[in-house]
């Protein structure tokens, strides 16, 4: 699968790739592409938001979960939630949202899990995605003090054991 040939979306792992806000076309592409099940973060009233998004995706053969993420109110509990959602659909999982800041820091907090991720990998690879975490600031807070509550003591604990 080269999902890099549909505009915006980036390939967190073997398991999840990222975006921001996806059209019909776009759905119908990462179809042809490969992706097995989308994830849709965005809240119902946000601008933009396909209220036919799930007849379409199952319409082109994919899975559908809709796990409306509030950027005012990012918990680890969220974090759980998708996080089971994508374990258990079929992969490859298309995640967005509106810009991909949410998308792209769930994943890769998802994906950091077992490696112990620091701030600065992950502030690295969202910047490597164009994702801009300043014009957000609740929400890149969020993102840097769960790294730090979590990753990376789990880090820390993962080399002493080397």
């Amino acid at each position: 699968m080269n999902e890099m040939q549909l505009v915006g979306i980036h390939r967190i792992d073997a398991d999840v790739s990222v975006a921001g806000e996806l059209s019909p076309e776009q759905l119908q592409q990462a179809s042809h592409q490969g992706f097995k099940s989308v994830i849709n973060l965005r809240m119902p009233k946000e601008k933009g938001f396909l209220p036919d998004e799930p007849q379409i995706v199952e319409s082109l053969g994919m899975q559908y979960a809709h796990v409306p993420v509030n950027p005012s109110s990012l918990s680890g509990e969220v974090i759980a939630q998708v996080c089971e959602h994508v374990d258990q659909l079929p992969k490859p999982v298309l995640m967005h949202c509106s810009l991909g800041l949410r998308s792209a820091g769930i994943a890769l907090l998802r994906s950091g899990v077992e490696r112990g991720m620091t701030v600065e990998e992950f502030l690295h690879r969202t910047t490597a995605m164009g994702l801009d975490f300043n014009s957000r600031p609740g929400v890149k807070r969020f993102f840097v003090d769960y790294i730090t509550q979590n990753f990376e003591q789990l880090g820390a604990s993962n080399d002493e054991h080397e």
